[in-house]
């Protein structure tokens, strides 16, 4: 699983450095993840999550057992207006089995558990050139509610 979050976090970074016209260093990445044991501190948090009651992690898999997927949820608390949310904070499907619907699939179960938690709204965080994700969220109903804005450069 830990591996499938790496992979994860790669295609992650490598589009933030696409949105922001910065050169994407595979290696420091690598070297980062992977070597710096980022990784390792990724697992020991999807551990703590598996623990947690308003969080729930759903690793999905296709004929032979073999994990293809996960799905990160959790429930927070509003710090504003003390209303509870629900979050997804990560969903990744191997690309073998992207354009098939597993993950309309993958986030209509984790619908089902927010729903069963009595929670909404439901916010998930998308970087904005990732397409595929940007339409996947507005065909199950997700709507552009704030924007995140970013400066780049020597302040």
């Amino acid at each position: 699983m830990v591996e499938f979050y790496l992979d994860l976090m790669r295609g992650h970074y490598r589009l933030w450095s696409e949105l922001v016209g910065e050169h994407h260093d595979a290696e420091h990445w690598e070297r980062v993840l992977v070597r710096e044991e980022a990784g390792e501190r990724w697992a020991r948090e999807l551990r703590n999550r598996v623990e947690d009651p308003d969080s729930l992690l759903l690793i999905f898999t296709a004929d032979r057992d073999e994990p293809i997927g996960f799905l990160l949820l959790e429930i927070q608390t509003d710090h504003l207006i003390f209303c509870k949310k629900g979050f997804i904070h990560g969903i990744f499907l191997h690309p073998d089995y992207r354009g098939r619907g597993w993950s309309r699939q993958m986030l209509a179960w984790g619908e089902r558990w927010f729903h069963e938690k009595g929670v909404s709204p439901r916010h998930v965080y998308v970087i904005s050139n990732n397409l595929a994700a940007v339409k996947l969220y507005a065909s199950m109903g997700y709507r552009v509610t704030d924007y995140r804005m970013t400066k780049i450069g020597n302040f």
